[in-house]
C-alpha cells in the first residue's frame, strides 16, 4: 500500500512511517517535507492510495495544499493530521475533499486505531465532530447498494466526475445519488453526509 506522510517535521514522519508499518507491514511510506515535494511524489506515484497530510506546513497554507493534493491524486484518500481541534477546521477540510481528520493532540492508543480505520479505507473522525451531531433516529437509513458505492466515494473525498469515471457511471446518475443519499440521511452536503455515514457505519 503506498502511501504519502507529507509533513515538515522528521520526527512526526519517522513515528507514523513506523506506525503504518506496524499496522500494515506491507506499507510502502513516501515522504515529503514540502507541498512541492509531495506534488512531485503524486506524479512519479499515480497509485498512490493514501495521503496523510499536515495541516500547518511551512510552505504553503493548509487548506490550498489539501486541494492541490485532491488535484494532483485524485483517486487518493487525503487524510488531514493536525495540530487544530477546531470544529470550523475539521468541517472545512472535510468540505475541501478530506476522507478522515486526525488530531495530532490524541493519545497514542488512539492515533493508532484512527490509523486502522483509514488504512482499511474507512472515515475517522474526532470525537468533538459526533458531540455536536444531533441523536440519530431509532430507524437506521436504507442506501442501495449503488448508493453505497458512491457513498464510499464520497468518503474518500472523490469529486462527482472520478466517481463516474470509478463506477462507471454518468454524472448525472452520480449527481442523482448523491442526491438520494442525501435525502436518505437528512443532510444538505457532502460534509454532513460523511459525517453521518461515519457514525451509522455506511459506506466502510
Amino acid at each position: 500500500m503506498k502511501t504519502l506522510l507529507v509533513d515538515d517535521h522528521a520526527l512526526f514522519r519517522a513515528g507514523l512511517r513506523m506506525l503504518l508499518r506496524t499496522i500494515r507491514p506491507d506499507a510502502s511510506p513516501i515522504e515529503a517535507s514540502t507541498i512541492d515535494e509531495a506534488l512531485a511524489a503524486c506524479a512519479e506515484h499515480p497509485d498512490l492510495q493514501i495521503v496523510l497530510l499536515d495541516l500547518s506546513l511551512r510552505d504553503e497554507s493548509g487548506l490550498d495544499a489539501l486541494r492541490r493534493l485532491r488535484e494532483a491524486a485524485p483517486v487518493a484518500a487525503v487524510v488531514v493530521v493536525s495540530g487544530s481541534e477546531e470544529v470550523s477546521t475539521i468541517h472545512a477540510c472535510l468540505d475541501a475533499g478530506a476522507m478522515s481528520y486526525i488530531p495530532k493532540s490524541v493519545a497514542p492508543d488512539v492515533l493508532t486505531e484512527a490509523m486502522r480505520h483509514v488504512l482499511a479505507g474507512r472515515v475517522w473522525l474526532p470525537e468533538q465532530i459526533s458531540a455536536l451531531e444531533a441523536a440519530e433516529s431509532a430507524t437506521r437509513p436504507v442506501l442501495t447498494p449503488r448508493q453505497l458505492d458512491v457513498m464510499r466515494c464520497l468518503n474518500r473525498g472523490l469529486p462527482t466526475k472520478t466517481i463516474s469515471r470509478e463506477l462507471d457511471l454518468s454524472e448525472n446518475t452520480v449527481k442523482e445519488h448523491i442526491a438520494a443519499i442525501f435525502r436518505a440521511l437528512g443532510v444538505v452536503n457532502r460534509t454532513q453526509a460523511v459525517i453521518r455515514a461515519s457514525r451509522l457505519g455506511l459506506g466502510a
